[in-house]
């Protein structure tokens, strides 16, 4: 008999129970018996007591979550108008110069981005001022052109020969963003840089996605 009882774990004893969910309702006189320590104090309380603990941690377990939704809710919103605004600057733009000017008007009041560039590696039909055009003869500018893919915004730390090709600015960026614009293929892109870590690699890049879209058909025609 001692061998058999040796033979039980804790771990079988709580999947049987698991699985009986009735054994104190046919034994609950074993319920007088239990000694069940408080977490934090470490005191016997009832199982009343305990029961009350753990509802008490869930609740506030569930309401951070709840905070925490509201936040990214809060922010996401903020992001909304702010993505809504540089489509109807965009769409008001009379001409591809204006478009552009948008662009950068928008970035700097609007999303408070610190550097701001347009770029594109093609020739447009049109000379637009603030597109400033790249070649690949560039190690950096060839390597970032096949690092881009349509609808797919690039964001981390900013490289050293990044920052002189990218942006025309003694203050160092730490982080860029750089959001590809083109449909079939990508003939440009815009730049975002800031002095923090603000463009992580873990940022969200839906809206990013969005604006890329929303500037490329603008802008388009110049291609």
């Amino acid at each position: 008999m001692s061998s058999l009882i040796n033979d039980i774990h804790a771990e079988d004893v709580a999947n049987y129970l698991n699985r009986n969910r009735e054994f104190f309702h046919v034994f609950p006189n074993l319920l007088n018996e239990l000694s069940i320590p408080h977490p934090k104090s470490g005191h016997e309380v009832s199982l009343l007591e305990r029961q009350v603990f753990q509802l008490r941690e869930q609740r506030d377990s569930l309401q951070v979550e709840v905070d925490t939704l509201k936040d990214i809710a809060g922010e996401n919103g903020a992001l909304l108008h702010k993505v809504y605004d540089l489509s109807y600057a965009l769409l008001a733009a009379e001409s591809e110069q204006d478009a552009v000017n948008v662009v950068y008007d928008v970035m700097h009041e609007v999303f408070t981005v610190e550097e701001v560039t347009i770029i594109s590696w093609d020739v447009p039909k049109t000379s637009v001022h603030g597109v400033n055009q790249l070649g690949i003869s560039q190690a950096w500018s060839k390597s970032l052109k096949e690092t881009l893919q349509p609808g797919k915004p690039v964001c981390g730390l900013l490289e050293d020969s990044w920052q002189k090709g990218l942006f025309h600015t003694d203050q160092a960026m730490q982080s860029v963003c750089v959001i590809p614009l083109g449909q079939q293929r990508v003939w440009g892109a815009l730049a975002l840089g800031a002095t923090t870590d603000r463009f992580s690699p873990e940022l969200g890049t839906y809206f990013l996605k969005v604006m890329g879209q929303m500037i490329t058909a603008r802008l388009q025609r110049l291609f």
